[in-house]
């Protein structure tokens, strides 16, 4: 199968040295549709090592880590939780009713991919969104410029990367995009351990059963169609294997030396564009596979399963029209449907969930009218029908709208944009129908919902001989409807209940400034968010907390120095205001973190670099306890601590054989 050609992969591809990237950022308003912020894989002056690397910088995500690079992690936008972000790949949704937060270590990142983050709001054409956002992945395309590259990496922790690609023409219009990555890493690093540690005696432990190995190939092909009397037309078909074994080390408090995960995952996905007469019409069809073998091979303890195995099938397609009137009017229609099948293998220390399907169909439409040459008014509107079964006969689903509205103008010397809108999310199949364990399925869930509004405004000039280019948003969500689940007995389980309410309120903050050889760039993230279903004090007026695991603020920012052909960089990356529990009782410790790079480009389509994150080796937080300060590991999540100083020796090699259009 293609996990074993996977496999092969990465312990034929594994070794080398490598490049270090620029984290190149476009933020902007989508013709008024929403707000999105787009990252290119080969425009960093940061070392991406995986694709969570790619979209940490972007305004609006957090990406929480659970150890070092490659470890499971998530993304939120604008203070969503991470099971409210819908993810797409190569136009084959990833996330779903079994999956709904997709781990971002699993996301494969290879030469020319494009990340695009949607803000909240997202085109009803790309599918059914979510509550939170939706970040797209494009892989490398057939239809772009010629040519060859070659990226590989060695540095701490054991870690060894290598991706490669290339576009080539076969002839007669056909053309070929093929992409392979690998990467390893045994990520032992050392940690604050709390469980030995006393007050002023720091002990600190060797994170074990924390590294990784996996390899993925990509090859997509276009080829011109010509249907009947019709105009110009293509057809593009794009299919992806990937293997991945990952070691679970477990919390600080709970290490876990035994604990891993194996997984693989398959897709592909045809798309078929044809003109006639200036109407565009486009079919488009996907299917996907994922396999997951989980094993724990030390004496069970715990609730969960020993070993499990679980297979996702899927698959779906669409049919749309798209149309433009002059630049007065353009409107784009679909119909699509999916299927998608959830089936639980056998498994050991715990029961087998049950099998779980979702049918879903949907209608999007997209518009947009231009008023005059500075206003253009857009909106998008979904309806989508699901239908929900498990195999002891349980069912559930529901007809949900959806949809926004946004206008786009020129104010004076800025351009300002708006948009307001409800957004959704359908209950996934263990909040609908549990585990037969400690989670109690409910059939009857409402789906999330929010109403969320944000407007913004941004400026590019050239002023003193200096290049500036900002970006400034504020939004606020009302949610309701969230899912929760509440204790349910005297044995410990839990039963998922419509109780939740929340509001977060924020704001963006993108800014790129460039003069002579001197170039900053600042993202920033502020939330303030209420927990609307649970109060502070017991007695007395409510208090409501934060929502846990969204940052109050959140920092990026780097300046370069370029100096012929080398480049100096100097980043820091700051968190504060993170919550691990419902009540607000247990902060996460805030974090500055300074990173440093220096590349030089020895000959023509050849760089050589070296990366260090966490310079100064900050491995340890502070905060105020009841009994004096409290030491912790630093980290995105409780009990998850990130690695100390790493380095990232690189280099990249690039021959372009088309010049760019």
């Amino acid at each position: 199968m293609c996990a074993k050609l996977g496999w092969a992969i990465a312990l034929l591809a594994i070794g080398g040295v490598a490049h270090a990237q620029v984290q190149q950022v476009e933020v902007r308003g989508a013709g008024s549709g929403d707000f999105v912020s787009i990252a290119r894989e080969g425009d960093s002056v940061r070392e991406l090592t995986d694709a969570a690397s790619l979209v940490e910088a972007l305004p609006g995500v957090h990406v929480r880590r659970l150890g070092g690079d490659d470890s499971f992690s998530t993304m939120s936008i604008r203070g969503s939780a991470s099971n409210e972000v819908a993810v797409i790949l190569a136009g084959v949704p990833l996330t779903g009713g079994a999956d709904p937060s997709l781990d971002l270590s699993s996301l494969p990142l290879w030469p020319g991919a494009v990340a695009r983050v949607h803000r909240t709001f997202a085109p009803a054409s790309l599918g059914p969104g979510s509550l939170g956002g939706t970040l797209v992945l494009d892989p490398p395309r057939p239809t772009s410029p010629r040519a060859v590259e070659a990226w590989a990496a060695v540095g701490s922790f054991g870690s060894r990367r290598l991706r490669v690609g290339g576009v080539f023409d076969t002839g007669s219009g056909t053309r070929v995009a093929t992409a392979v990555s690998a990467s390893r890493s045994d990520d032992d690093f050392t940690y604050l351990d709390p469980l030995n540690s006393t007050q002023g005696n720091d002990v600190y432990t060797d994170r074990k059963n924390a590294g990784h190995a996996a390899a993925d190939a990509l090859l997509a092909w276009s080829t011109p169609v010509r249907l009947g009397k019709g105009g110009e037309g293509a057809l593009v078909v794009t299919t992806l294997c990937q293997g991945r074994h990952q070691e679970l080390p477990g919390t600080v408090y709970a290490p876990t030396q035994f604990a891993y995960l194996d997984s693989d995952r398959e897709l592909a996905s045809l798309e078929l564009t044809q003109s006639v007469s200036g109407d565009t019409w486009i079919a488009r069809a996907w299917g996907k596979r994922e396999g997951s073998r989980l094993r724990d091979e030390a004496i069970a303890v715990g609730p969960g399963p020993t070993a499990a195995d679980d297979t996702l099938e899927a698959a779906g397609g669409s049919l749309g029209w798209r149309r433009q009137w002059m630049e007065t009017l353009g409107v784009e229609a679909h119909l699509d449907a999916s299927d998608e099948h959830y089936e639980p293998g056998a498994r050991s220390g715990a029961p087998v969930p049950p099998n779980a399907r979702r049918t879903a169909v949907g209608g999007a439409l997209d518009a947009n009218v231009r008023i005059r040459p500075s206003m253009t008014w857009t909106g998008a509107a979904r309806l989508d029908a699901w239908s929900d079964e498990e195999s002891a006969g349980a069912s559930g689903g529901q007809v949900r709208p959806t949809g926004h509205i946004g206008i786009e103008t020129d104010v004076g010397w800025v351009t300002a944009a708006a948009h307001a809108g409800v957004t959704a999310r359908p209950p996934s199949f263990v909040e609908r129908f549990g585990d037969r364990g400690i989670f109690v399925g409910n059939p009857a869930l409402r789906p999330e919902s929010a109403w969320t509004i944000d407007a913004g405004a941004r400026r590019s000039l050239r002023l003193l001989g200096v290049r500036l280019a900002a970006e400034l948003v504020g939004f606020a969500s009302w949610e309701e409807d969230l899912i929760t689940f509440v204790p349910m007995g005297a044995y410990g389980r839990v039963v998922a209940t419509n109780i939740g309410r929340a509001r977060v309120f924020g704001a963006e903050l993108d800014v790129r400034a460039a003069a002579g050889p001197l170039e900053v760039r600042v993202s920033y993230t502020g939330l303030a968010t209420q927990n609307e279903s649970a109060c502070l004090a017991q007695v007395g007026p409510c208090e409501h907390p934060p929502l846990p695991g969204r940052p109050a603020d959140d920092l990026v920012s780097d300046a370069v120095l370029r100096l012929g052909p080398s480049a100096l960089r100097i980043g820091i990356d700051a968190v504060d205001g993170l919550d691990a529990d419902l009540a607000g009782n247990v902060p996460v410790p805030a974090r500055v973190l300074t990173s440093a790079g220096l590349h030089v480009d020895v000959v023509a389509g050849v760089r050589l670099a070296v990366d260090v994150r966490n310079l100064f080796d900050v491995r340890v937080g502070t905060y105020p306890g009841v009994l004096g300060p409290v030491h912790e590991p630093i980290g995105d999540s409780y009990a998850f601590p990130l690695p100390g100083r790493s380095a990232l020796v690189s280099a990249r090699f690039f021959q372009p054989t088309e010049r760019s259009p």
